[in-house]
């Protein structure tokens, strides 16, 4: 198969970015793909979550240009750790398509860049070296408007023909229906962005207790609602 590099982005903080970095790539790695996920956020949270060693060496010594080993978080699915070494001087002074030629040779089906929250510099090289991005979002206007921002730097760089996603939709995470404002944040999102792609991914205990147990969504449980709604997401990477 073709290879797919999805960044997973949002530029506020909380909003289940992570949730749904690591669910998609449990779910690609269950329907057997082989997956990378090259965490980039200083917190090293991905690694954390999917029950690996948060502090080995990963995406800083790739970009430094060292060739760490991917760690196993499952059959088919592997991580490199982020950590407080990519806030270092020479990741910040990274020109933008380091990462796209870091990561050029690396055999796997699926690389899933999972970008931090406000911090430009590595989500840009995130959105640069995908050629998908899944921008997340909840029902908070603030998530909303950073949602907004990354969308506007996709958009910009497909304007100029930089390097970059060329395609992208917007994820609607931690979605309850009993809710008032996320009743109305798919409509919301409608107005503004009439042609984007808008998925969504329901509140779910799973998604949560699957983090904090330390382990892949599908092996935790592959039935829940979260594994359904990241299962559209995969399918509209894949087919979209």
């Amino acid at each position: 198969m073709t290879q797919r590099r999805i960044a997973v982005a949002a530029r506020k903080g909380g909003v289940g970015k992570t949730t749904v970095a690591c669910g998609l790539a449990s779910v690609f790695a269950h329907l057997g793909h082989r997956v990378l996920v090259v965490d980039l956020d200083p917190q090293s949270n991905a690694g954390y979550v999917l029950g690996t060693d948060p502090t080995a060496p990963g995406t800083a010594e790739l970009l430094s240009g060292i060739s760490p080993t991917p760690l196993e978080a499952a059959s088919g699915l592997y991580i490199l750790p982020g950590g407080p070494k990519l806030t270092g001087h020479n990741i910040q002074a990274s020109d933008p398509e380091d990462l796209a030629d870091a990561v050029a040779s690396l055999d796997y089906d699926v690389l899933i860049f999972d970008c931090p929250p406000g911090v430009e510099y590595l989500e840009r090289l995130g959105l640069v070296a995908a050629d998908v991005a899944l921008v997340c979002t909840d029902a908070h206007p603030l998530a909303v408007v950073g949602a907004g921002r990354v969308l506007n730097e996709l958009s910009l760089r497909q304007k100029k023909g930089r390097k970059g996603a060329s395609r992208w939709a917007l994820v609607l995470s931690k979605i309850d229906l009993r809710r008032s404002m996320d009743q109305v944040l798919d409509q919301q999102l409608a107005k503004t962005y009439p042609s984007l792609k808008r998925l969504t991914v329901r509140q779910d205990a799973a998604l949560a207790w699957a983090g904090a147990e330390r382990m892949p969504l599908m092996q935790y449980d592959p039935n829940s609602k979260g594994a359904k709604d990241l299962q559209v997401v995969a399918e509209w990477v894949l087919n979209g």
